[in-house]
């Protein structure tokens, strides 16, 4: 397995430790979500899951007696995202971690759904959050994390996932010019999920290697086991965040 991270994209002096942080998780039930709520709670976080699946319950159970724990579960609707404004108040990280993928189908409402979920909802999650944050409050202080994938550069073998991806992926880029706050996108390579029947890697390990580089403070977090990933992610960004900035501004 090989994992790692464009060195530019580092956010240096910005190591990261999720002792009694508060993070939420959408995507919760999925197989990834599972897996980082597991991983952070080892590493000292409180778990808030975000899911949209009804009577679904959590229980994180490690090796170390210190980090099982009961979390809390939040059930949420899409295009409802801002109900949890209140709640958002006091979460120091945002994992924006759900997502669809229609795999081969082409009809309206698959294209409608792909992008209201994996494009539309995200957003709006990242706007709500954004939002929130207290004017007097560092950017070091709240996060969010978008799981983009590294569809943004790479086939899926899914048109439509593909398509959702980068167009959230292109969104996270043209918000993080803002600054508001440290916006982390996760690159992850095919892990073995519902999602994705093509996968290789395990969530559980990507999982932990998301929440490493994290820690060493990392903003593009690349785990897969394609090396085009590592070449083509980084030029890709570069290049779309000048577009960006040279032909869009900050609303005055």
């Amino acid at each position: 397995m090989c994992f790692g991270i464009t060195l530019v994209d580092r956010v240096l002096g910005t190591a990261l430790s999720f002792k009694d942080k508060t993070i939420a998780i959408t995507g919760a039930s999925g197989t990834m979500g599972r897996a980082l709520m597991s991983e952070l709670s080892k590493r000292g976080a409180k778990i808030v899951a975000l899911t949209t699946s009804p009577n679904v319950s959590f229980q994180i159970t490690n090796s170390e007696p210190q980090a099982n724990q009961e979390i809390e579960v939040i059930t949420w609707q899409l295009g409802h995202e801002t109900e949890l404004r209140d709640r958002l108040q006091k979460v120091d990280i945002l994992i924006l971690n759900h997502g669809i993928n229609v795999l081969g189908a082409r009809d309206s409402a698959a294209i409608y759904q792909s992008y209201e979920v994996n494009t539309f909802s995200v957003f709006r999650w990242i706007d709500l959050f954004l939002e929130i944050i207290p004017k007097s409050e560092t950017t070091i202080t709240k996060e969010i994390w978008v799981n983009t994938s590294e569809a943004e550069v790479n086939p899926a073998l899914s048109p439509l996932y593909e398509l959702s991806k980068r167009a959230i992926g292109d969104l996270v880029t043209l918000r993080r010019l803002d600054k508001a706050c440290t916006i982390r996108k996760l690159i992850l390579g095919p892990f073995k999920s519902d999602l994705n029947p093509y996968g290789v890697m395990s969530a559980s390990f990507v999982a932990w290697a998301i929440a490493f580089l994290a820690e060493l403070g990392f903003r593009d977090i690349i785990v897969t086991i394609n090396p085009i990933t590592f070449i083509a992610y980084p030029v890709k960004e570069f290049w779309r965040s000048l577009y960006f900035r040279l032909f869009s501004h900050r609303k005055q």
